[in-house]
């Protein structure tokens, strides 16, 4: 299985703001989101989520995507 990871939008202060999910051998998937700074540690969030609870996810995000659209 792949890992998909995607790159933010720019904000100030920080070099780079990614998040990437990764399916694991046990049919949960992990999210990881991490952000760099310049001078300070890296900030990194893990989370672990079911099939269903990534669908749940993807699933809200369309909607606020296509509410975004019809305006």
């Amino acid at each position: 299985m792949s890992q998909f990871e995607y790159v933010a939008l720019a904000e100030k202060g920080i070099i780079e703001s990614t998040f990437g999910i990764q399916p694991n051998a046990d049919g949960t998937f992990t999210f990881t989101a991490i952000q760099k700074y310049p001078h300070k540690k890296d900030k990194a969030i893990q989370m672990r989520f079911t099939k269903n609870g990534l669908s749940a996810i993807t699933g809200m995000l369309r909607l606020l995507e296509s509410r975004e659209a019809d305006k």
